[in-house]
């Protein structure tokens, strides 16, 4: 007898579910109400972190069942600067994060893992939004709202491939700008987690401050964009036969943000428990929820430094094995698991899932299903 899943949504997280699950002789359709993939990208470059495990990303990636058919550069040097255009340069003897690409177009990541999807039998539905699953099956819809924000430009350049970071609240309150250059592509943005109505003002001078600290900066055919992250703690990932990925799970690097291996990680977890019959939330709860409430107070720790502090942070990171360093602090302690319920408390309203779970949701209050947030 045919097993058969529905997936909605084909984001990183379902597809990854999808490539499993069609590889396990499952018929598996999956509905994107948008006409492509990665429709909520436009071939920006983002990065997925090396440093929260000490499993290297491309062997994770070899793990979940994923092929490399799309760009996946490992960079493992950052040029970081202060509030004050102090400049460090901070190296790892391994990959501190594979620059990927996302969107609708070939090299991206979310065209390749359509393409692993379609090869191994999954029927992708474009243009179809499904608002009941009757025999259950896996929710990946992405985020519900903003608690983080991301505005920048793509854009050409004749610049040398860097990638480039900014700790200044001015720029991007208890967040980082940042600039990642590819093969004479580029990515400029701001990532907030604060103020966001300053969302414009702070854009405008992260351009000014990238301009600045890189004199011979060229910016050709620039094109904005906007993105958004969301993470939470209080819903089941499991529910009423359904199977949450994602940040459709509140599943998120609370720290900065990074959260391609939540997603993909969280996909092969659920495929992984239909095909073999296991508890999905206890899969999640062993994989991926201890480091998330440890990021989860490293944001808490690091709001808590202000641009002072921030160059210290730099000046730290940059002595000795940085990839080291950076990856303790997402390991769970004694001293972060009494910190949580503070920064639980703390962030509560933010912790909030968004959204009300209901498949036909119309609500005006969550963004269950809205296409953007406003």
């Amino acid at each position: 007898m045919t097993k058969e899943i529905e997936i909605i949504g084909a984001g990183p997280a379902g597809l990854v579910a999808a490539i499993n699950l069609a590889k396990a002789d499952y018929k598996v359709a999956v509905y994107e109400e948008k006409p492509d993939v990665g429709h909520r990208f436009h071939g920006d470059f983002q990065g997925l972190e090396n440093w929260s495990s000490e499993e290297d990303a491309a062997v994770l990636l070899e793990r979940l069942g994923i092929q490399i058919n799309y760009t996946c550069q490992p960079y493992s040097e950052l040029t970081v600067f202060d509030a004050n255009f102090n400049k460090r340069i901070i190296r790892s003897q391994r990959p501190l994060f594979y620059l990927v690409q996302r969107g609708h177009a070939p090299g991206c990541l979310d065209y390749g893992l359509m393409e692993q999807a379609i090869e191994a039998g999954v029927e992708i539905v474009f243009n179809r939004r499904v608002d009941k699953l009757e025999k259950g099956g896996i929710i990946g819809i992405g985020p519900r709202a903003a608690d983080a924000i991301a505005k920048g430009i793509v854009f050409n350049t004749n610049m040398e491939d860097i990638a480039a970071a900014i700790l200044d609240d001015r720029l991007a309150p208890k967040g980082y700008a940042y600039l990642l250059i590819h093969k004479g592509k580029a990515t400029m943005a701001t990532c907030m987690f604060r103020d966001f109505t300053s969302e414009r003002e702070c854009f405008e001078r992260t351009v000014e401050t990238f301009k600045k600290v890189f004199p011979n900066l060229d910016i050709i055919d620039a094109k904005e964009f906007g993105g958004y992250g969301n993470f939470f703690f209080d819903k089941p990932a499991f529910e009423n036969g359904k199977y949450y990925v994602g940040e459709a799970a509140g599943l998120q690097d609370c720290l900065w943000g990074f959260g391609m291996r939540y997603a993909m990680i969280s996909g092969f977890l659920a495929a992984r428990a239909m095909i073999e019959n296991k508890d999905y939330e206890e899969l999640i709860r062993e994989n991926l929820i201890p480091i998330q409430k440890t990021s989860l107070v490293n944001r808490f720790l690091f709001e808590k430094l202000g641009n002072r502090g921030y160059t210290y942070f730099i000046n730290r990171l940059a002595r000795g094995n940085t990839i080291k360093k950076v990856g303790r602090q997402y390991r769970p302690s004694l001293v972060k698991n009494l910190i949580y319920p503070v920064a639980g408390i703390v962030y509560k309203s933010r912790l909030v899932d968004k959204g009300c779970h209901s498949e036909n949701c119309l609500c005006v209050w969550c963004r269950c299903r809205k296409g953007e947030v406003c």
